[in-house]
């Protein structure tokens, strides 16, 4: 299908809205995603000018409910379809609960970040860096989680919190940093790649009664 054609099929879906039309108030980005040659979905983007800004800051001990919420929507989000619900299940009571999230803040071997809307300080995404064992403390680190709600995907939060993560590790003077996802996160894995960082291995992470195949992926700084 040509871009013409989407964007008509598009206009009769919407009727008579515009196609990221910069006068509208509040503006939308359609876009249109071929599943087959008979099904359409639509994803939409809201852009700043509909007053959705983000500010993006480290975690503090008190912040534990944020990254909790948006950490048990995003692993819903990410892995439904892919992972086994129960596993999911298991997984968010074993290590996304806010009392988790209160251990991790108040230890200085992590560091956290949270994306917020500056309207209700509402969580969409977050980071977590972890200090490795047996050695300096962040002199290398894994980047254990780094999500963005869906919805909010588009907006630069990823790059945005990346950069605070590569922040932190020039101003610990790491040496490097690594993280391990899921095989079949494509996006993730596109993303990490953009920064430099390199597969150097698969493992099997343990979830319930399950494993999934996942990648390590490793930036030295």
């Amino acid at each position: 299908m040509h871009v013409n054609e989407e964007r008509n099929l598009v206009g009769q879906v919407l009727g008579d809205a515009e196609i990221g039309h910069r006068g509208a108030s509040p503006k939308l980005t359609f876009r249109l995603r071929h599943v087959n040659r008979k099904i359409y979905t639509l994803r939409y983007s809201l852009s700043s000018r509909t007053g959705m800004e983000i500010v993006t800051r480290p975690c503090r001990p008190g912040d534990e409910q944020a990254p909790s919420l948006v950490a048990q929507a995003t692993i819903l989000e990410t892995y439904a379809g892919i992972a086994n619900g129960d596993d999911l299940i298991t997984y968010v009571n074993d290590e996304l609960r806010a009392p988790d999230f209160a251990r991790m803040l108040v230890n200085d071997r992590v560091r956290a970040w949270i994306s917020e809307t500056t309207v209700g300080k509402c969580p969409v995404g977050y980071a977590v860096a972890v200090s490795d064992e047996g050695s300096e403390l962040f002199s290398s680190f894994e980047l254990k989680r780094l999500y963005i709600c869906c919805r909010f995907h588009g907006m630069r939060i990823g790059k945005r919190l990346m950069e605070d993560v590569l922040a932190c590790a020039s101003q610990e003077n790491s040496e490097k940093i690594w993280l391990q996802v899921h095989e079949a996160n494509h996006h993730a894995i596109e993303f990490y790649k953009r920064f430099g960082f390199v597969q150097r291995g698969v493992d099997l992470f343990h979830a319930g009664d399950n494993s999934y195949r996942v990648l390590t992926l490793a930036l030295t700084l």
